[in-house]
């Protein structure tokens, strides 16, 4: 059973954006048959495309990604309450293909999944820096997999079945410098026999050494390097290396840091090369492509102190191309990112279902197109008339102008702008608006003190000219005079009434109120004051102020 509530409509930037809606849809399951709630883009009215899915059964926080046909379905993340994630690719609601995990007890997992459990080559490596490398078949581990105990130790070479040893091989300790072949059955020696292969812990040219600085296990070239699978582990870096080696080098591997810090992948000898896994507990998890020892190509970040995720294109070490990123609300924004911040077109999907399609700058819409509303109401980011704009913000003032408010700013003070003495001992909190009010010549803004004031409020015109701003204040009390306003939640159009104030050149402030000619209690207690006001520098300026604020 589900409940679907559209809100929006076609997505209309076609250049970069899917030609697809988006809505929130609650009681939802997933593949475990776990309920939760999704919004994002939907396709045959099913979550299709990217978006997110909010938990609340105290396990899950969210996942964040793909989905298709209703299912997990393409690059995505799953974090939970407990501060682990699983990240990577997914198909019909279960992790499928290069994948990375953590577990409650601190284990971090990165290889190849299948429906959910691990299938093919993969590593886990555990809290204790301990780790196990080798294949797994229905989620154990089955086949030949090497492991190296906590200490750094022991490394052994063993068949696996039903994941435990269960079969030959070899078992080096560095301590009593001892090999032992032989045979285990369900984790324990059995007898010594023969392997029946060549592991690379029996091989010529072998090397088990333990010093005040390493350990180090693998076999040699004639110049004494490390080559072919081997491990070391350098004791005063408490770091350890194991994988293919040529010359001495680690070309492909693990590298684990008893700091918890994680690697898995190629390098050379400038560092990260290919597909790499790269994870610090509670700090990072990044998997992806790597060219010079920096991110580059298609990856998938989590900023696990932040909670949030990017998904998409990275050049050069930085976020930088076409992705999507999920803010720890569960915010999704898509668009062009350059070094890490949404620049060029785009969007922003709130978790309540709010979108604002737009242009932005370091994260910051400049030219909106469009938003649209949890309940579905569309605002034009640059409504072309007068008209059409006072109805937009009308239309917002019950909700508090939630709908087109957009970020914090510090670059302007009600008072020092306009010459206010209404409300001025209060505190004021402005915000940048999303819409653009018709022939508006300052950004608009809205001021909120938390108390008397919630205003929108629009510069028309700011200069030194005395006749045009007297002109200009004629001009925009006739045109409130004249507009109707219509929306769904007044019983029909309606006009604004009230005394207009003729303007006198004399007062420092000359000002005409409206008020919507209807009794309908959601606008009952909002005005429209246009103003005429000469400031302390000689300049004039009219504005048109709409909302709530103390009488003068």
């Amino acid at each position: 059973m589900k409940n679907v509530f559209f809100v929006s409509a076609l997505l209309m930037l076609s250049v970069v954006l899917h030609a697809q809606k988006t809505a929130i849809i609650h009681n939802l399951t997933d593949a475990w048959g776990i309920s939760y709630t999704y919004c994002g883009e939907i396709v045959n009215g099913k979550p299709g495309g990217m978006g997110v899915a909010t938990y609340s059964n105290g396990v899950v926080r969210r996942y964040v990604g793909g989905f298709e046909n209703g299912f997990y379905s393409g690059k995505g993340v799953m974090l939970f309450e407990n501060g682990s994630f699983s990240a990577g690719s997914w198909s019909k609601g279960k992790m499928s293909g290069k994948c990375g995990y953590t577990t409650a007890e601190g284990a971090f997992f990165a290889g190849e999944l299948k429906d959910g459990m691990r299938n093919g080559m993969g590593q886990v490596i555990y809290k204790d820096n301990s780790f196990v490398k080798g294949n797994y078949v229905n989620d154990k581990l089955s086949g030949r997999c090497i492991n190296v105990w906590k200490d750094g130790n022991i490394v052994s070479d063993i068949f696996y079945a039903n994941d435990l040893r269960n079969g030959t091989g070899f078992q080096y300790e560095v301590n009593t410098n001892k090999l032992y072949e032989g045979e285990w059955k369900d984790d324990k020696w059995v007898e010594a026999k023969s392997a029946g292969f060549y592991s690379f812990l029996n091989v010529s040219n072998f090397k088990g050494e333990k010093t005040a600085d390493h350990i180090l296990i693998g076999p040699l070239t004639a110049e004494g390097y490390l080559r072919d699978t081997a491990y070391f582990y350098d004791l005063n870096k408490r770091k350890r290396y194991f994988g293919y080696y040529e010359k001495g080098f680690i070309k492909d591997g693990l590298q684990v840091k008893d700091d918890s810090t994680r690697f898995v992948g190629a390098t050379d000898n400038v560092g990260a090369k290919g597909y790499c896994f790269d994870f610090k507990f509670n700090k990072f998890y990044t998997q992806g492509y790597y060219v010079n020892d920096k991110i580059n190509g298609d990856i998938l970040d989590i900023d696990l102190v932040k909670k949030t995720v990017y998904i998409g294109a990275a050049a050069n070490g930085a976020f930088t191309g076409k992705a999507y990123f999920f803010n720890d609300k569960g915010s999704m924004y898509y668009g062009d990112y350059v070094n890490g911040t949404l620049n060029g077109q785009g969007f922003r999907l709130e978790n309540d279902g709010h979108l604002t399609i737009a242009s932005w700058k370091n994260g910051t819409p400049v030219n909106v197109e469009s938003v649209l509303s949890p309940d579905g109401e569309v605002f034009a980011g640059n409504p072309k008339t007068f008209e059409e704009s006072l109805n937009a913000v009308v239309k917002d003032y019950p909700k508090f102008f939630d709908n087109i408010m957009g970020f914090a700013t510090t670059d302007y003070d009600y008072n020092e702008w306009m010459g206010a003495e209404v409300g001025k001992d209060s505190y004021y909190d402005y915000f940048l608006t999303l819409i653009n009010f018709a022939g508006s010549t300052r950004p608009n803004i809205i001021a909120d003190d938390l108390d008397l004031t919630n205003l929108y409020i629009v510069t028309m015109i700011h200069g030194a000219d005395q006749a045009k701003a007297k002109a200009k204040y004629e001009e925009v009390v006739k045109k409130v005079a004249a507009t109707s306003i219509a929306n769904k939640s007044l019983p029909k159009a309606v006009r604004f009434k009230g005394t207009i104030t003729a303007p006198d050149m004399m007062k420092r402030i000359n000002s005409t109120k409206f008020q919507l000619d209807t009794d309908k209690a959601d606008f009952t207690t909002m005005g429209v004051w246009v103003k005429l006001r000469k400031d302390k520098d000689g300049t004039y300026a009219v504005s048109l102020e709409i909302g709530e604020q103390a009488e003068e």
